[in-house]
């Protein structure tokens, strides 16, 4: 089972949702086709993906006109499931947070943030280790740094595969390298082709409707878009 976070949850349901890499600060590339990639996998292994409470709230504040119906879809959704902060996560966050007060040091070296995204953060990070997550997707800085600190490990969208459709050949690969390192795509050089919406087959679908994850999940993304 591996967890998100906001970053990764909002890539599924926020329309034009984007992510940026914790260590460049750069656009991940592909970030939504690489974690819709992911999603299938999982789908695919019969797995399922944890979202903790704190995480669904803040994608609900994205996209509020939509968090009955979101909330209904993952409830009835074989894919995902939703774990609260609850007794046990209580306990593995107080024992946290005592030590790292005993260190002196209760932001334990996270100065950049706000005491109350701290916590926040750590909740999402417990409710993750107490359900058994193998790791949680983030590309949240603070969520990085607590989870080192707890040796949960925390994966960068950007780490993740890009789809194979979507790969340049060699050549083109290193012009945009070159493109990215100068700091401008106005080079006169040829633009790398539009990536085609890969066809998500539904073969190993539980969705009672024959749909794989991300076909799902993409069908709520383009009604939120609508109303919006």
């Amino acid at each position: 089972m591996i967890a998100f976070d906001t970053t990764a949850l909002s890539l599924v349901w926020v329309p034009g949702a984007t992510a940026r890499n914790r260590r460049t600060q750069k656009p991940i590339k592909y970030a939504k086709e690489r974690l819709e990639a992911l999603i299938d996998r999982i789908a695919a292994d019969d797995d399922v993906i944890l979202i903790p409470t704190p995480v669904l709230s803040e994608v609900i504040v994205k996209i509020p006109s939509k968090a009955h119906e979101l909330i209904e879809y993952i409830r009835s959704s074989p894919w995902f499931r939703v774990e609260s902060f609850d007794a046990a996560a209580a306990l593995e966050l107080g024992l946290r947070t005592e030590k790292a007060i005993s260190d002196g040091d209760k932001r334990e070296g996270i100065n950049d943030a706000t005491w109350t995204k701290i916590k926040f953060d750590r909740q999402i990070i417990s409710i993750a280790m107490v359900n058994n997550a193998s790791k949680i997707i983030s590309d949240d800085g603070d969520i990085a740094a607590i989870g080192e600190r707890c040796n949960f490990p925390v994966k960068s969208i950007g780490d993740l595969p890009i789809p194979e459709h979507l790969i340049p050949p060699p050549l083109l690969a290193k012009l945009e390298e070159e493109d990215e390192n100068e700091g401008t795509s106005d080079t006169g050089r040829p633009e790398a082709p539009q990536p085609v919406p890969s066809i998500v087959p539904g073969g190993h679908s539980r969705h009672p409707d024959g749909q794989s994850a991300v076909v799902a999940a993409e069908k709520f993304e383009d009604e939120a878009a609508e109303k919006h």
